[in-house]
């Protein structure tokens, strides 16, 4: 088996000793240590997309008690992205309720849901923006701005200003390149043609071992999922138009990364690990080394788009897909 002892339970932190550090000061209330993390750490940015994620489930409360001590400008952005993150999951759960009531759902009930919704991701935005003018030079608050306004439902060319003010304050940023494409989407009210211009942009622009290059087959793969031909996922990503462009895009991430991978570059390799079968002779070599270089250190993306644990998901692909490359 890769990567030594199997885990059977998923690990939001990747098993990276800094960013579970980072994690044990948050809820010590160890802010001093937190804060210098924050603001001298490269892996900054994974741990505030991992730490402020439904995954983790670290509750708005312990956000809300760092912000109340330490009142400073990283404890109240992850205070407004606690918020935009609840804001999301109620909706969620509303929507969830819904589909699977019996009974019928008023459009004054849906008007009243989607109101506080919008209220509280507009709350959101307003602390965001006050944090802006305090420190301009931040990229983490555009970063959430992203989701809010993909939220919110701002118009493509407000997004893209956004996403401007987070890539100028930190170039390729691999959480604002996601988000943003992410609000791209058809189903946020984007287009395939958006969409995939700004995933061979980044493929084009970014540098050749940054994370940001997760968002060509992320791409694929939330296209796949929408596919309106009926086509299965597995059937569009083995097309040959798309396996001709995600082959060379992974040869160029493994030249320019190391083995084992580090831990800012498995969300890649994940995705790529979904993206590309194994299931040919020209593409078995390249998802071997993939999973090699992945451990046993599965991300939520992509994984988590299916009904069963991330862990066990990962390591059912991961078995077929050796399997499937044992062949050649």
């Amino acid at each position: 088996m890769l990567g030594g002892v199997r885990r059977d339970s998923f690990d939001p932190f990747l098993a990276d000793r800094d960013l579970r550090g980072a994690y044990r000061s948050l809820m010590d209330g160890d802010w001093r240590r937190l804060e210098t993390f924050l603001d001298t750490s490269p892996r900054a940015w994974l741990f505030t997309s991992i730490a402020t994620s439904e995954l983790v489930g670290i509750e708005t409360i312990v956000f809300a008690r760092w912000a109340d001590v330490a009142s400073s400008t990283n404890a109240r952005t992850f205070y407004a992205a606690g918020l935009i993150r609840d804001a999301f999951e109620k909706r969620a759960a509303f929507e969830s309720t819904t589909r699977q009531s019996t009974e019928f759902v008023s459009e004054a009930e849906t008007t009243r849901a989607v109101g506080e919704f919008q209220e509280e991701l507009k709350e959101a935005e307003r602390q965001l923006y006050e944090i802006v003018r305090h420190r301009p030079g931040m990229p983490d608050p555009w970063v959430f701005l992203l989701i809010s306004g993909r939220g919110l439902g701002v118009r493509l060319e407000e997004l893209r200003q956004r996403f401007d003010n987070a890539h100028s304050r930190d170039p390729f940023r691999p959480d604002a390149c996601r988000e943003y494409l992410e609000g791209l989407t058809d189903k946020w009210g984007g287009s395939d043609q958006a969409t995939f211009d700004f995933a061979r942009w980044i493929e084009q622009e970014a540098p050749p071992d940054s994370a940001s290059r997760v968002v060509l087959p992320v791409a694929h793969i939330e296209h796949g999922l929408l596919d309106d031909r009926g086509t299965k996922l597995s059937g569009y990503l083995n097309t040959a138009e798309v396996v001709g462009e995600l082959v060379p895009a992974l040869e160029s991430f493994l030249r320019a990364t190391p083995s084992p991978a580090p831990t800012e570059a498995l969300a890649v390799l994940n995705a790529y690990g979904l993206a590309i079968s194994a299931d040919s002779a020209d593409t078995a070599p390249l998802v071997t080394e993939v999973f090699e270089r992945i451990q046993d250190r599965p991300t939520m993306y992509p994984w988590s788009l299916y009904q069963e644990g991330i862990a066990q998901v990962f390591h059912e692909i991961q078995a077929a897909q050796l399997r499937f490359a044992g062949r050649y």
